[in-house]
């Protein structure tokens, strides 16, 4: 498309057009000029398709089958960005295969608390896993000539009051914490367009905030794809055009009011111009695209389903080795969710499965098991468990506690499955717990009474074949928990704040949200960030850095070797992080930086490596509006989870950026002499005036200290005017 060209031939009217939604899942084209509408559609575990988009005037309701993937929070527990990458080009093929050019997803919004209502659509409540994981799903995506919509942008961490409340957070945590995801996907991945969410941003809508949309997005990202709205995300158009929104979805009901104002020049014709240009671009593209309308594999799709739910489910309790299961075992399985799977979270994430397949039967294939549906210990119930030799409970969260639209009361399962599993556990010590949630759960009263518990998260339509298996050993888990399992909601980061719904979200805990929280404040968890068990064991050893100094614009390489020490092949998830020592700066105690998921056989052992530069140990200094490096020393922590650290070492930045601002002349004494380089002007002053400072001086502000010193004679006018000048430039 010659987009300068397009442009001198549009009239004012279609360009308004061009930025707003048609009907429900379309971006406006220009039939005139031959360029036809654009097609999106949710979400981000896989394609919600229609059978026919124009149903019900563009309303559709009818859906066509396609592969459910596991929920977001399953598949960042797989730590594997090559798998998520393979995801994201399958559900690509999938959206060619029913001609939609963009794909509402990936959903990169924080983990303020397990009780956020959308967290199953989130990776993790940390960002650099989150980007890295939404960076390959991205660049898998657009491989097959699609577009994606990276979301919700930007703060969008509750269900309650979404289309109202105000997300109140500081500059650092923005840039740090959340906002982190977004820029590494649009570094990486360039996706075709980003969603703005439906909350406030410091007060302002996100769909209208010259900050989120101009300053961050444009500006410091250098992000030159489309800006788009959520569903109904635009409060004020005006506001959100030129705040530089440049698409409003979907048809909205001030848009022939708002075609009308374009074509009387109520608005700014270089305004509209620059966001019609970002379209076209988008635009050109999308028609470039070789593969829409290609027919694809389902079948391959569902199998690459299975693998992320095989790699992703996390083994959080394996007493006494009861798992893995004999083969030959007779099992008794109990639970609705057995025969019937959570697959996933309601809302945007809902879609019709290609395939359905379902625990029960999956275990049937491989032994005989009898099976009971419901929560509610009935005598019958307790004299099979009696018998049984093993028992497997299959809990999980309900539609009405994890779902778009509306936060979780709490962090507990239904009452009665608690009360079932007691019951069950009572009845047979060999209890195993299977339990499907979306996000955290209160694990406290299942770990007391079972010895073996296993998180399936919401596994896709394809969840029945992984978990068993997991259970019979016949594959390996290797799933490390994205997010950390609280002992109770009172401990978390966030409470009682969490959610707010008559005033605005304020973000108190600022960067100490997650892991950051619990490690920082030494506060007991029930299960970690990083954490999941394996069938084998892993050693480390021989942790060593290239260099022991490092300066801006150097890299550091960090190697350690990692061996199969166990009896089974296994996959390790190599975790490393930075450990700020005697930082000035408030932060967290580490912070993840990198990680790498490696296969070994038994016996075998790899070299891993990880590459650090500036960037991995920058934090925002706000007053310099930038990311710099503190000078000093920083630890290297590598291990198998945020709680588990195996090898340690130190490197010593040697920084020149300037990451406090410099103290003024009100500043004591004392805080003077314990930087630099104020210590050594202060002294220096002290020095060439022959003088000492005396105890009790040391709390007094420079500037009474050199006035004193001219009132005193030690300084003429001309020297304490030379000082002033000196200690201040």
């Amino acid at each position: 498309m010659d987009i300068e060209k397009t442009m001198k031939e549009l009239t004012p009217a279609e360009k308004a057009t061009l930025l707003t939604g048609k009907k429900n899942w379309w971006m406006n084209g220009v039939p005139r000029l031959g360029i036809r509408d654009f097609m999106v559609g949710d979400g981000p575990h896989g394609l919600r398709a229609y059978k026919d988009p124009q149903e019900r005037g563009g309303y559709p309701e009818t859906r066509m089958p396609a592969t459910a993937f596991p929920s977001a929070s399953l598949m960042s527990s797989t730590w594997n960005v090559d798998l998520i990458r393979q995801v994201g080009e399958a559900i690509g093929e999938e959206c060619n295969h029913y001609r939609v050019d963009v794909i509402l997803g990936p959903g990169v919004d924080g983990k303020r608390s397990p009780l956020g209502g959308r967290n199953f659509e989130y990776y993790s409540e940390d960002p650099v896993l989150t980007g890295k994981i939404g960076t390959a799903f991205v660049q898998g995506a657009q491989s097959t000539g699609i577009g994606t919509s990276v979301k919700h942008y930007l703060l969008n961490e509750q269900e309650s009051s979404r289309r109202f409340a105000s997300s109140e957070v500081d500059l650092r945590t923005i840039r740090e914490l959340y906002a982190k995801p977004f820029e590494m996907i649009i570094r990486d991945a360039d996706p075709l367009t980003v969603m703005g969410a439906y909350n406030k941003v410091n007060g302002v809508y996100a769909c209208q905030s010259p900050f989120a949309l101009k300053e961050l997005l444009r500006d410091a990202f250098g992000y030159r794809g489309l800006a788009i709205s959520d569903w109904g995300g635009v409060q004020d158009k005006r506001a959100s055009v030129m705040a530089g929104l440049d698409v409003e979805m979907p048809e909205s009901e001030w848009k022939d009011a708002f075609i009308q104002d374009v074509v009387d020049g109520k608005y700014p014709m270089d305004v509209i111009d620059a966001a019609v240009r970002r379209i076209l671009s988008a635009y050109d593209r999308l028609l470039q695209n070789p593969n829409r309308g290609k027919p694809t594999d389902f079948e391959r799709h569902h199998e690459l389903a299975r693998n992320v739910a095989r790699e992703g489910i996390v083994l959080l309790k394996n007493d006494s080795g009861i798992l893995p299961l004999a083969r030959d075992a007779q099992v008794l399985v109990l639970g609705t969710f057995a025969a019937h799977p959570r697959m996933n979270g309601g809302g945007s994430a809902e879609l019709k499965p290609y395939r359905l397949e379902n625990p029960l039967e999956a275990i049937r294939a491989v032994c005989p098991a009898a099976y009971f549906d419901g929560y509610t210990a009935s005598e019958e119930i307790l004299q099979a468990a009696r018998k049984a030799k093993t028992v497997v409970i299959f809990t999980g969260t309900t539609p009405e506690l994890e779902s778009e639209g509306h936060d979780r009361a709490d962090m507990r399962l239904p009452d009665e499955q608690y009360v079932f599993i007691e019951a069950i556990a009572r009845a047979n010590p060999r209890s195993i717990v299977v339990n499907a949630s979306g996000s955290a759960i209160e694990t406290g009263r299942i770990t007391a009474c079972v010895p073996a518990l296993v998180q399936s998260w919401f596994g896709g339509s394809a969840c029945g074949v992984p978990i068993a298996d997991i259970l019979f050993g016949l594959v390996n888990p290797s799933g490390r928990l994205s997010e950390t399992f609280p002992i109770r909601l009172e401990n978390t980061p966030a409470y009682p704040d969490f959610p707010a719904k008559l005033g605005p979200a304020v973000y108190r805990e600022g960067l100490f949200t997650g892991y950051r929280f619990y490690d920082t404040h030494k506060i007991p968890v029930a299960f970690p960030f990083g954490f999941g068990l394996s069938y084998t064991e892993f050693r480390y050893s021989g942790l060593t850095l290239s260099k022991p100094t490092l300066k801006n614009g150097e890299t550091l390489i960090v190697t350690v070797t990692v061996k199969n020490v166990g009896q089974i092949a296994g996959k390790e998830t190599v975790q490393l992080y930075l450990a700020p020592r005697g930082s000035r700066l408030i932060s967290p105690e580490k912070t993840l930086k990198a990680f790498a998921k490696v296969f070994l056989r038994p016996g075998e052992e790899k070299r891993v490596a990880f590459t650090l530069g500036d960037a991995d140990f920058a934090s925002f200094i706000v007053h310099r509006n930038a990311f710099l490096v503190e000078k000093g020393v920083y630890g290297i922590r590598v291990g198998s989870s945020v709680s588990d650290i195996r090898l340690e070492a130190d490197v010593a930045f040697d920084s020149t950026d300037e990451t406090r601002p410099r103290l003024s002349l009100k500043h004591p004494a004392n805080e003077w002499l314990s930087v630099e380089p104020e210590r050594s002007l202060l002294r220096d002053v002290l020095k060439r005036a022959h003088r000492e400072l005396r105890w009790w001086e040391y709390e007094d502000p420079v500037e009474r200290i050199v006035a004193r010193m001219a009132r005193d004679g030690v300084l003429t006018p001309a020297e304490h005017e030379e000082t002033i000048h000196t200690l201040t430039r």
